[in-house]
């Protein structure tokens, strides 16, 4: 458990955050590209002192001080990073022109081609070293605890040290947001918004991350490297709905999706305008439920009154309920029927895996007549062919009527990341009753484990995930669950068993805040990933 801040340290990480809203520079002012020579025998030669891998927090210190062979003296030095993972003829920031690196790093978040370069002043042979560097702002990785307390939301966040930040809304902003939390969603660099200047002039800020919560009472925008405010309700749509009744706030790979009073809104990058939600998608008398799963310009609904998917997609403007044949991606074609109607949904979740939406959408649905329950596995990316249904031929996958999945109230689908190439319903779907208690469901050998993890009895889990990526330097692989205990909040992480579904029961990490909590998000610096 962690103690909360005192005052003098919520006011270091306030100006740590304000301090990521500056204009960043280089170390070393350089405009200046280098022509790289091909080194011969005579070239210097660079021994040792420097890893293939950096990662270092905006505003730290990086040192670097590597071996040459030979007399220092005769060479000349440079530092220089390039934006990206390879060198190019993009422009760069030179960090250095001594040996040894001694830098306050600066540059904005984000994953640079470090080289090191050493020139022979006698004969201007040169030679070079590439390392990666990753840059993170401080609220780049860590979990961050979306809670309720006193009649407001706020978030609580865990830094990647393990040290708890309390209510950073209110340290940074100076206020949290009134109302019960809903969701809150991250998109690394899917966001754009206009700043200006003294004088008025405005500059269009494109690319940017952007982490959004939504309350039952408001909505609040915040930049993601500082989680500095920068929309609330009244300003964040093109024109503000008439009805206030926010649903919940989606992060896509090209922007934004909320939904308000059983319709649909979208910011995305290519609609341009200062970041605001557009218009509302028409409703056709449906009842949305709150749960929704994200493609990369689109988003998977369930109509509650009908019982059906509906799809929609950022370009055209109006719902999506066609069904598709489903023999190949190349041979879609519509069916002009839906594959099934008058259904409850039970679970509709992603398959997350290196960013916000990639992955397969697993889905339960049960028949209101007959019972029945199935699994659907649904890839959203289609919509953007106006189709809102492609479960890859297998029209679902009865769940046998004694199996407890159908009972479940909390869910979770195993990380995309387990499997280079996964086959058909490879990822099993944890799920919690509502108690203190995890189960899952295989559907790929139609099998249920029961009684997986189980945490105090006199808690009650709320939100479970699991983040899975093996392509950091780092990889990601943890299970995650967060439970309300009297009023506080308890987030426990968990290893899984090798290459199995299995989770080990014993905690790795605990963690403990103030007030009522409604999810989390994940984040890793070396990644897109979000959860």
């Amino acid at each position: 458990a962690f103690t909360v801040l005192n005052m003098k340290e919520k006011q270091i990480i306030y100006l740590f955050a304000m301090l990521l809203g500056i204009s960043f520079a280089a170390c070393v002012e350089d405009t200046g590209n280098y022509s790289y020579e091909n080194p011969d025998v005579v070239a210097p030669i660079i021994k040792s002192g420097i890893d293939e891998n950096y990662s270092v927090l905006v505003l730290e210190n990086l040192v670097i001080d590597p071996t040459i062979e030979g007399d220092e003296s005769q060479y000349d030095y440079v530092w220089y990073a390039f934006p990206g993972t390879v060198t190019s003829s993009a422009p760069n920031d030179t960090l250095g022109v001594s040996k040894k690196l001694d830098c306050t790093i600066s540059m904005e978040p984000g994953t640079y081609q470090l080289v090191f370069k050493v020139t022979d002043k006698s004969n201007g042979t040169s030679a070079f070293y590439k390392s990666k560097l990753v840059v993170a702002s401080f609220f780049s990785e860590g979990y961050y605890i979306l809670k309720y307390e006193n009649g407001y939301t706020d978030v609580d966040f865990i830094d990647r040290n393990g040290e708890l930040n309390v209510d950073i809304l209110k340290t940074i902003n100076g206020e949290s947001l009134s109302g019960k939390p809903i969701r809150g969603t991250y998109e690394y660099n899917q966001y754009a918004y206009y700043v200006y200047d003294a004088e008025g002039n405005r500059t269009r800020k494109n690319l940017q991350p952007a982490y959004m919560i939504c309350t039952d009472e408001d909505l609040g925008i915040y930049e993601g490297t500082s989680m500095k405010q920068l929309k609330r309700w009244n300003d964040a749509f093109l024109e503000v709905p008439a009805v206030k009744k926010p649903q919940g706030v989606w992060a896509t790979t090209s922007g934004f999706m909320l939904m308000n009073n059983n319709a649909v809104h979208f910011a995305y990058l290519g609609g341009g305008g200062g970041g605001h939600f557009g218009y509302a998608y028409p409703n056709d008398d449906m009842q949305l439920n709150s749960m929704v799963t994200a493609g990369s310009s689109s988003c998977l609904c369930y109509d509650d009154r009908a019982g059906e998917f509906v799809g929609y997609y950022v370009q055209k403007h109006y719902p999506i309920k066609n069904a598709i044949e489903s023999a190949s991606p190349l041979s879609l074609k519509p069916v002009g029927e839906v594959y099934f109607t008058n259904c409850d949904l039970i679970y509709m979740g992603v398959q997350p895996y290196s960013s916000t939406s990639v992955g397969g959408t697993y889905a339960i649905v049960k028949d209101r007549t007959t019972g029945v329950a199935s699994l659907w596995q649904i890839n959203v990316g289609v919509m953007q062919n106006y189709y809102a249904v492609y479960d890859k031929g297998y029209r679902g996958l009865t769940i046998p009527a004694s199996f407890d999945v159908v009972n479940g109230k909390v869910f979770a689908v195993q990380g995309y990341g387990v499997l280079s190439t996964p086959p058909a319903y490879s990822g099993v779907i944890y799920y919690s009753k509502g108690d203190n208690v995890v189960h899952y469901y295989n559907p790929s050998n139609q099998t249920e484990k029961k009684n997986m993890i189980s945490i105090p009895a006199d808690e009650e889990i709320v939100y479970i995930a699991h983040s899975s990526d093996p392509s950091t330097v780092t990889p990601v692989d943890v299970f995650s669950i967060l439970s309300n205990k009297d009023g506080n909040w308890v987030l426990r992480t968990y290893n899984r068993e090798g290459a199995t579904p299995d989770i080990n029961p014993k905690a790795v990490h605990t963690y403990t805040g103030k007030g009522v909590a409604k999810n989390f998000i994940y984040r890793n610096s070396g990644t897109r990933i979000t959860y």
